[in-house]
């Protein structure tokens, strides 16, 4: 069965479209066949959504489409009917409708539906699958959601390592970002902290290997699993609306991260296991790609 993923260019700061394109490297890793086609998503029929269909048609056909060098990531900008027919279409939370047409629809949640639109448009005979604990909750009449969770991970180890990271008691100050929190308060001292927000991933693993704390404004951002690698102790301040149970969704628990400041001291004391849990996320990555194509070849025989 091939494998048509919906995706934007690759950037090294967006975790999901990193997450995107790992998927398509895994799955051709395993045996299975996959390729990315560029992002692209259905438009109202209005004159301001048909200029917008024209400029996407004319980007997907021809604009650069960036890939990371070390993947397996083969790009299309055209299906064929036996594509539409057969292949599995991926698209994430974000795109709107069935732009491809494809008969064989995975809808995957890298955020929960309709958060940055406030819009969802979706169809019936559908296969969903979350990411971590984004869409946990929805259902469609006519679509099913997984009870596995699809989790593909990146965590650039080439950078975030303890390669030349301080003691922890030898750090000082701390690193904070905003990210998807843009636009919330900013709660913590602000005279000796870094804003990582637009860096590298080389300079951002840097500040890690030095500063004692990570403060993410962004509730859900793999920046906290790269601090926990450098030896730094990530903290995720917390959304009124969004309590801890909310927030772990299936995990039940997030070693090495605290959910507040009074949750910093069992987030140290957790760094150890933390470090372990992440690095083992990269075999189960595996597992969890090889349990979507099973599952995918069952739903859509």
């Amino acid at each position: 069965m091939k494998y048509i993923i919906v995706a934007a260019s690759y950037d090294e700061n967006s975790g999901g479209k990193i997450a995107l394109h790992k998927l398509c490297h895994l799955i051709n890793e395993v045996g299975g066949t996959a390729v990315l086609y560029p992002y692209t998503t259905e438009h109202p029929l209005t004159i301001d959504g048909v200029w917008r269909w024209l400029a996407n048609l004319v980007r997907v056909k021809y604009f650069p489409f960036k890939t990371n060098a070390n993947f397996n990531t083969p790009i299309i900008r055209s299906l064929t009917n036996e594509d539409k027919l057969n292949a599995v279409v991926i698209y994430p939370e974000i795109v709107s409708g069935n732009p491809l047409g494809g008969r064989n629809i995975v809808r995957w949640f890298l955020h929960h539906p309709g958060y940055h639109s406030g819009k969802i448009n979706y169809g019936r005979g559908e296969l969903y699958f979350s990411y971590g604990s984004f869409g946990l909750d929805f259902s469609l009449q006519g679509s099913k959601l997984s009870s596995s969770v699809l989790e593909v991970t990146h965590f650039f180890q080439e950078h975030y390592n303890m390669d030349g990271a301080l003691e922890f008691e030898k750090r000082d100050g701390t690193a904070y970002c905003l990210r998807k929190g843009k636009g919330r308060d900013v709660v913590h001292d602000l005279s000796n902290s870094i804003l990582i927000d637009g860096m590298s991933h080389k300079q951002v693993s840097d500040i890690f290997k030095k500063v004692k704390y990570f403060v993410s404004y962004d509730l859900y951002t793999a920046y906290t699993w790269f601090a926990i690698l450098c030896g730094c102790i990530p903290i995720v301040i917390p959304d009124e609306n969004v309590p801890k149970d909310i927030w772990l969704g299936k995990s039940n628990v997030m070693h090495g991260v605290a959910y507040g400041f009074e949750e910093v001291l069992v987030a140290a004391n957790q760094s150890e296991i933390a470090r372990e849990n992440i690095l083992n996320k990269c075999f189960k990555s595996i597992d969890n790609v090889r349990a979507f194509i099973n599952e995918t070849k069952s739903f859509f025989k």
